[in-house]
């Protein structure tokens, strides 16, 4: 842990009540909006939507321009979870370790230069040609070129194809443990300015921080969305952006990104000093053992499984039933991003000092209503029109705003002062960790049953109509009373959480038993993903 003022022992620890004092509150909370504080909603903003970027180049890049076995995905997928877990010891090691008397400037334009450099690999290194030859006569249109694709045949050996395949992997990942390093010192930065606002004020900047991300993810889902969406990525449209206009991007974002770092956001240069590594995770630790905080991550990690978990029939009656095409897609997740944006931006003050019980019931109670509706629509053919159903993308990403605004003020009002990154990335990792289980669970869960059998829904018979709606009532069931169930652990606004952290009891054994349990489905969790492929195959 780091410290500022010398004690008798040589070193200070932080308070108990998280609740700082008026003459510490920060200029920033007149104005987050200035030219040297505008970095603090930029660079998480940046950041995050180069990483949605790259999970939604995915299909585009390995399915279609590579045409890579299945299983690359899962090993995709399961090297982004690792990345995940690589967020937490960033946020360690920029709380604890500080370089030049700072503890996130530095991390963050380290990070965004080594991202640079690898953008520019990925720009300059050519990408080899697409394994399919397309039509390009004028008696065939667009939308058919892609359908009447050839491969090559003996143009380049199965190998060469798979060697491409591993370096754009290894790349790709490398991009996004950069930005997770980038983010973990980000939100720190952001959760420690907000400690010292005014406590009415507290999750303001937070709300603001999630505005930013949701307009920038906005302009990501656009770039890939409508920049790829012609014929040689499945699209309909007669010309596009390359691949390598999308890395470019990147680069781009990566300077625009270490220029934000630099000149646009502001962090005192103010410890100069060491704690020994046992005194910081002791430290960390006494926070870690409280039992309220432990109801918490339990709150977290069910109630986002709960929430975000997709049902495997989900995405088959987007394409045989309401046959979605990829620009119908992109549409209303920018409209989502956009709506999510406005409102947050409208109503943070209002959020921030609610009842945050309250709020999420309702907001998740909207959101399950609108889906089931909509998806039974579709499934019994009242309307199958893909605009029709395009709406509940919209309420999910609010849905998914105000939690992200939550777990910032969760983080502000429960962490210490040197603890802000640790504390806050650890509850990210928790909901993060809790999605993919419960979506590797409804998986494995779903699959004797063949929901996902496309003969179900080609034949379109009414048994397969009723199977596939009783499997979506059941998601939806466990949606709302999964949520229901875990509700009475969430505090019920920032002056709960005050209460509950001053007043918590704390346990050592019971705190080495529960985060025992999270080390082992974390682990477990990213293994699992890794070797979907092969589980599936098994149960096959």
């Amino acid at each position: 842990m780091i410290y500022e003022e010398d004690t008798e022992d040589g070193f200070s620890f932080p308070s108990t009540s998280g609740i700082l004092e008026e003459n510490e509150i920060a200029p920033l909370s007149k104005n987050p909006f200035t030219f040297n504080n505008v970095g603090l909603n930029l660079v998480p903003a940046l950041s995050s939507s180069l990483i949605a970027i790259i999970l939604n180049l995915y299909y585009q890049m390995f399915t279609l321009h590579l045409e890579e076995p299945g299983n690359f995905q899962s090993v995709f997928f399961g090297i982004i979870a690792i990345a995940q877990i690589f967020v937490l010891f960033f946020a360690i090691l920029s709380d604890s370790t500080p370089i030049c008397g700072r503890r996130r400037k530095p991390y963050q334009i380290g990070g965004w230069i080594a991202f640079i450099f690898i953008s520019i690999a990925l720009v300059f290194i050519p990408l080899p040609q697409p394994r399919n030859i397309f039509d390009d006569s004028p008696n065939v249109s667009c939308q058919m070129k892609f359908d009447q694709r050839v491969n090559f045949p003996n143009f380049r050996d199965e190998s060469t194809y798979i060697n491409y395949g591993v370096m754009y992997l290894v790349l790709l990942a490398m991009c996004v443990i950069c930005l997770n390093g980038i983010n973990a010192t980000a939100s720190g930065l952001v959760v420690e300015w907000s400690r010292k606002t005014s406590f009415e004020e507290r999750g303001k900047l937070q709300s603001y921080v999630v505005v930013f991300i949701s307009l920038f993810n906005g302009f990501n889902n656009s770039l890939v969305g409508f920049g790829l969406n012609w014929y040689k990525y499945a699209g309909p449209w007669c010309n596009g952006l390359t691949l390598t206009a999308i890395f470019t991007v990147f680069l781009i974002f990566g300077i625009f990104g270490l220029l934000a770092s630099v000149f646009t956001t502001t962090e005192e240069k103010k410890y100069t000093n060491l704690q020994p590594n046992h005194v910081f995770f002791s430290s960390f630790w006494e926070i870690l053992k409280l039992k309220s905080l432990q109801k918490i991550v339990i709150f977290i990690f069910f109630a986002s499984g709960c929430q975000f978990v997709i049902s495997p029939s989900d995405s088959m009656i987007r394409e045989y039933w309401v046959k979605r095409e990829s620009l119908t897609g992109t549409s209303p997740s920018v409209v989502a991003q956009l709506a999510a944006a406005v409102l947050l931006g409208i109503l943070s003050h209002r959020l921030v000092n609610s009842n945050f019980r309250l709020l999420i019931l309702c907001t998740q109670g909207i959101f399950t209503t609108i889906n089931f509706t909509l998806t039974n629509l579709a499934i019994f053919d009242v309307v199958r029109n893909q605009y029709f159903y395009a709406p509940d993308n919209v309420f999910k990403q609010i849905n998914l705003s105000v939690y992200m605004v939550l777990l910032f003020i969760f983080a502000v009002e429960y962490t210490e002062t040197n603890f802000e990154a640790s504390f806050y990335n650890f509850l990210l990792l928790t909901l993060n960790t809790g999605s993919s289980v419960f979506d590797n669970l409804a998986i494995l869960v779903t699959f004797p049953f063949k929901v996902s059998n496309p003969d179900r829904y080609i034949s379109d018979k009414t048994d397969d109509r009723i199977f596939v709606a009783l499997q979506s009532l059941m998601f939806n069931i466990i949606n709302l009373f999964g949520l229901l169930s875990v509700i009475w652990l969430m505090p019920r606004n920032k002056f709960h959480c005050q209460e509950l952290k001053l007043k918590s009891p704390s346990s050592n054994s019971s705190a080495i038993v529960f985060f025992g349990i999270m080390i082992f489905v974390v682990v477990g969790n990213v293994a699992v993903t890794i070797a979907m492929p092969s589980i599936i195959k098994a149960m096959s």
